[in-house]
Parts: structure tokens; C-alpha cells; sequence
């Protein structure tokens, strides 16, 4: 009863979906099975643009682990009833802890991944790594890295699922589409005047540091300071990326945020210290206690050696 329940939920919720004029396009849901019916049955809305990926994510995932264990299993064999539940206890373990694959290289769909090109696995990959072993699962990803479940034909996937106690619908119902992640990019020239401008400033910094232990009346460092400081805060700022939104996550260029930190907060440290020795500009202290060793003949024509102290007052 609790499965066909289930089941007319599902019906009827695609129904209210592919009516919908404001559903998404298919190649944009997070399933390939159930698309986002996941999210709707949670929120009572479709999924935007502006949806956070990982709460579809783990929507999607969170609600197939309860359709599966509602599911009427008492046909099965008792090895797969209990390998079963083990592979619903690892979808569980999966999904809470969050850490998903991207999709690198397909700007312009959702689409399955296996193993993306950080190490990070699918949910069918993880059940399959956890009872299988990595090494399977790398072979699987080898030959079906962005390919839907129920389109791979392979012996290894094809008995792995046999012995799992899921079906491959099931395990396809399982399988999530990811969005598109774009590379971490700097421009060439970007990178190229970030690293003049934090070589120099960085010999600034060092220059100044020093001027101001000891004193100085030369004003050219610190003047130099503030000209090449104010170059790369505007360098930074002027090269900070903008924000992006692929398929409902907001995205900033990592590398290029980070670079362009690192030159407003330079160049910021950078003004700082030369102001500050422009200001505190005078003339090198003089040293008010001075001491030598000196030689001297002696009258049976030696050299001897002596000691002075000297105490400015």
C-alpha cells in the first residue's frame, strides 16, 4: 500500500511538472528518472537558477533513499534483501556528508559523473567503491564517465547490481546530473603584472621596513611605495571577478578571487608602511655607545693590541 502510494505520488507529481510552462528543461533536471520531483515534493516549488546544487542534490538523494526503503523487497533472496540495506545505509551515509562531483566539461547541460577530475565519486560510484573497491569503480569511470546508468552495458555494472538487491532502474533513479563548473582561469597579462607588482612591492615593504628601524632622510622608497601600492589595488580591484550563476550556484573564478585578494591586500600593507616612513622620516640614529680593537708597536718592536669604549653623551 505504502509503495503504491509511492508510485501515484511520482505519477502525479510528473504530471503537475510536465504541465508546468515554468518547469525547467530536461536536460536541466536533477535525475534522469524522476527529474526534480525530489525537490517539489520538499519545497512545493520547481528548482531555479539560483538553487543551491548541493541542497538539490541532497534533496534528490535523501528522497530516493526513503522511496527505496519503502519499497515491498520481501521477493528477494535474503543475501540481496540484506546487501540491499546496506547499500541504502551507504546512500545515506553518501548524501549526508555532502561531497559531490561537477560537471567539467558540459557548459551547456546537467549530465551524470562518475568521478570528476578531483576524486570526488557519484553516489552509484560510492556504493560500488565501498563494496567493489576504488579500482572497479575507476575502470567503470574510464569507459562511462559522463554516461547515463541505464545506458551503460557493461558485465562488471551488470552483476554488481544483480548481487546488489537494488534493480537498475532503481540504481538509474539514484544516479544524479550535475551542472556545469568552469575552470579556475587567470589572464595571462593578469597574472604576468600580478607578479611584478608583488615582487616589487614586496622589496618595498622590506625596503621600508628597514628605513623605518633605522632612519632615514631618503624619501624616494616611501614615495615610491604609496605609486606602485595605489597601481596594484587598483590592479586587483579593477580584475576582481564577477559573480556567475551556472544552473542555480553562484560562481567566482577561485584562482582569479584569490589573486586579486592577494594584490588589494599587498598593495594595501604596501601604502600603509610607506605613508607611515614618510612620516616618521629623519635622520639615522647615531649611535651613542661605540667601541674598537686597535694595533699599536711596542718598544721592542711588537705589535700589541688594544681596546676602546666610547660613551656619547
Amino acid at each position: 500500500m505504502k509503495t503504491s502510494k509511492s508510485i501515484l505520488t511520482i505519477f502525479m507529481l510528473i504530471m503537475i511538472v510536465s504541465s508546468s510552462k515554468k518547469a525547467i528543461e530536461i536536460n536541466q533536471t536533477v535525475n534522469a528518472v524522476i527529474g526534480d520531483i525530489s525537490f517539489i515534493e520538499s519545497f512545493g516549488s520547481i528548482p531555479t537558477k539560483e538553487t543551491s546544487e548541493d541542497l538539490r542534490l541532497q534533496t534528490h538523494l535523501g528522497y530516493v533513499e526513503t522511496l527505496l526503503r519503502s519499497k515491498d523487497v520481501s521477493s528477494l533472496e535474503k543475501h540481496q534483501q540484506e546487501n540491499r540495506l546496506k547499500m541504502l545505509n551507504l546512500l545515506n551515509e553518501y548524501w549526508k556528508a555532502g561531497v559531490f562531483p561537477r560537471n567539467y566539461d558540459y557548459p551547456n547541460k546537467r549530465m551524470p559523473c562518475f568521478i570528476d577530475k578531483n576524486g570526488k565519486i557519484c553516489a552509484v560510484g560510492y556504493l560500488i567503491e565501498q563494496t567493489a573497491g576504488r579500482e572497479i569503480a575507476e575502470e567503470i569511470n574510464s569507459n562511462f564517465k559522463y554516461e547515463y546508468l541505464l545506458a551503460m552495458n557493461d558485465p562488471k555494472i551488470d552483476n554488481w547490481i544483480q548481487s546488489s538487491g537494488l534493480t537498475k532502474e532503481e540504481c538509474a533513479m539514484i544516479q544524479p546530473a550535475y551542472h556545469y563548473q568552469p575552470e579556475p582561469y587567470i589572464p595571462p597579462a593578469y597574472g604576468v603584472s600580478s607578479a611584478l607588482s608583488i615582487g616589487i612591492n614586496l622589496s618595498l615593504n622590506t625596503i621600508n621596513g628597514v628605513q623605518m628601524y633605522k632612519g632615514t632622510t631618503n624619501k624616494a622608497v616611501p614615495i615610491l611605495g604609496l605609486i606602485t601600492s595605489v597601481g596594484q589595488i587598483t590592479l586587483g580591484a579593477l580584475n576582481y571577478p564577477k559573480e556567475q550563476v551556472f544552473w542555480g550556484v553562484t560562481y567566482i573564478d577561485p584562482a582569479q578571487r584569490n589573486l586579486s585578494l592577494i594584490n588589494i591586500g599587498l598593495g594595501t600593507s604596501t601604502m600603509i608602511l610607506s605613508a607611515w616612513n614618510l612620516m616618521t622620516n629623519r635622520k639615522p640614529k647615531e649611535k651613542s655607545l661605540s667601541w674598537s680593537i686597535y694595533s699599536f708597536p711596542t718598544q721592542d718592536n711588537n705589535v700589541g693590541f688594544g681596546f676602546s669604549l666610547r660613551k656619547r653623551l
